[in-house]
């Protein structure tokens, strides 16, 4: 109806000017996106250079994510990147190939201190969740062993098995630098922005990581 798309329009307009923050974004739903969404380094989405795959749900004037489209995350869009980056991303520049304000559904996080400081507790409580017990690391061993099977069986897979477990095995390392890193974030070890972490000395090395292990984008070909 008109009321639907008057609602959904202003809801839009108040996100792209900042205003009204709590009255037109699922606050809580929204920062926990973001927490798993830039865990994982996906520059094929709303946070990279080309601004697309995602969606905004829309409820009675709250507006949230909807996750889609993340077979290239840790660094597999572009083919360009090194481990060593990936590992590092900074969490508190997210953005790629602009300025934050260019991206109002997570901009509003790092413009108000209360909601930076969530973040950072969300973020916490997330990798304190993945590290605890090996949580992620047993996790991808259940699923990668649930799916070889079929990949074995698949007449029309297009990587061999062994090459199917070593893209395993480098998820597994980056997974583990990667909350080393973050946790070197959040203590303030390690820099959390872009322009920090230029000159330093104290990033978590993964430059023995080869990321085309897990997989790239192929030009279309699904390598």
């Amino acid at each position: 109806t008109d009321g639907d798309k008057n609602r959904l329009i202003a809801s839009l307009k108040q996100l792209s000017e900042q205003q009204n923050i709590e009255s037109i974004v699922d606050i809580d739903a929204v920062i926990r996106y973001f927490v798993a969404h830039n865990f994982v380094c996906n520059d094929d989405s709303y946070t990279g250079m080309m601004v697309h795959n995602y969606y905004l749900y829309e409820k009675d004037g709250m507006l949230s994510m909807l996750p889609w489209d993340y077979n290239l995350s840790f660094g597999g869009f572009g083919g360009g990147s090194n481990a060593s980056s990936v590992v590092n991303s900074p969490i508190d520049s997210p953005v790629s190939g602009s300025s934050m304000d260019d991206r109002p559904m997570v901009a509003w996080i790092f413009s108000n201190d209360e909601y930076a400081a969530l973040y950072h507790e969300y973020y916490q409580s997330f990798i304190s969740m993945l590290a605890n017990d090996d949580m992620l690391s047993n996790m991808i061993d259940t699923v990668s062993a649930m799916i070889m099977p079929y990949v074995e069986k698949d007449p029309t897979k297009f990587c061999t098995l062994e090459a199917f477990q070593s893209g395993v095995k480098t998820l597994q390392q980056v997974c583990k630098l990667r909350i080393e890193s973050i946790q070197g974030q959040l203590n303030g070890d390690i820099p959390s922005t872009s322009e920090a972490q230029q000159n330093s000395q104290t990033l978590v090395d993964a430059a023995s990581i080869d990321l085309s292990a897990m997989g790239s984008m192929g030009i279309g070909g699904g390598d």
